[in-house]
């Protein structure tokens, strides 16, 4: 049997990798695009070695169009594993954001997550000695509440919770549950990023606004490159042994000191400390 490993949002960034990393390693991955383009191109790279899905996973009757393709691709066999990679960042202040942009970054990076995944359980068999997973793509932001990222880490800290839940539920079902959760690391998120602060330069937040893109510059120069991360996915893949979280960032130690050591009042202090400097570099002070 093959060892098929499902993955949204296929087209860049670390999905891009993963799907990249895991052909090599002999795995077939069933990974989910939006764009048709990005469909041809990765079929033209991989071959019958990956089968790309076009699916906006927030649309349920296109997820529900690429399970019925999945089943017909597995012809029974079972699902090795499933990653939960697909998301979005909405940036600014939270009370100047919009319903519907807070709305939506919740859909894609919540809703759409848990019902992904509440359609592939009964996919997920196990395997020999080494159970099936399911891999939630979270964030630092699941565990550190940064200013001006407020939607996003709001996301981020439900689903370290949705993934708690999982992992103690689906535990008699015989699943690992695992949520990874980076730092900043080398994407195109960040060029993405890139002026999406520029509507609050005039208000109250000016000052933070106009250093956003300084910001995210460094951040992106400092950032860890992918190479990490799908190491990481192959050795937890591996593994009949995992631990439930893992961090990845360069000071992962320091960040978890902070936010379960420090009182809250304190580290309010050291993150505005830092955001107020006219050089600075990070909205996060780590």
């Amino acid at each position: 049997m093959k060892k098929t490993v499902f993955i949204t949002g296929v087209s860049t960034g670390i999905g891009r990798a993963f799907l990249e990393k895991l052909v090599m390693e002999g795995y077939h991955v069933i990974g989910t695009v939006r764009k048709e383009a990005d469909k041809l191109e990765l079929e033209r790279q991989f071959g019958e070695k990956a089968r790309i899905l076009i699916c906006d996973i927030t649309d349920n009757a296109q997820f529900d169009q690429a399970v019925e393709q999945m089943a017909q691709y597995m012809e029974g066999e079972p699902l090795y594993a499933l990653i939960n990679n697909a998301g979005i960042a909405v940036p600014g202040p939270m009370h100047l954001i919009t319903d519907a942009e807070f709305e939506k970054q919740m859909d894609v990076n919540l809703m759409a997550t848990r019902r992904v995944t509440n359609l592939l359980i009964p996919s997920l068999r196990q395997w020999g000695s080494i159970k099936p997973k399911i891999i939630f793509i979270s964030s630092i932001s699941g565990v550190f509440a940064a200013p001006f990222n407020g939607a996003y880490c709001v996301s981020k800290h439900a689903l370290e919770c949705l993934v708690d839940i999982y992992r103690r539920e689906l535990r008699y079902l015989g699943i690992d549950v695992i949520s990874i959760q980076p730092g900043p690391l080398k994407t195109e998120i960040w060029r993405k990023a890139k002026g999406s602060f520029d509507r609050f330069k005039v208000g109250a937040f000016a000052s933070i606004a106009e250093k956003a893109d300084k910001m995210i510059q460094h951040t992106e120069k400092t950032a860890l490159d992918l190479k990490v991360m799908t190491d990481l996915i192959i050795k937890i893949l591996g593994a009949p042994k995992k631990k439930n979280r893992y961090m990845v960032h360069r000071n992962a130690l320091l960040l978890k000191l902070m936010v379960n050591v420090l009182p809250s009042s304190l580290l309010d202090k050291i993150i505005w400390s830092n955001l107020d400097k006219k050089d600075a570099k990070s909205y996060r002070p780590v």
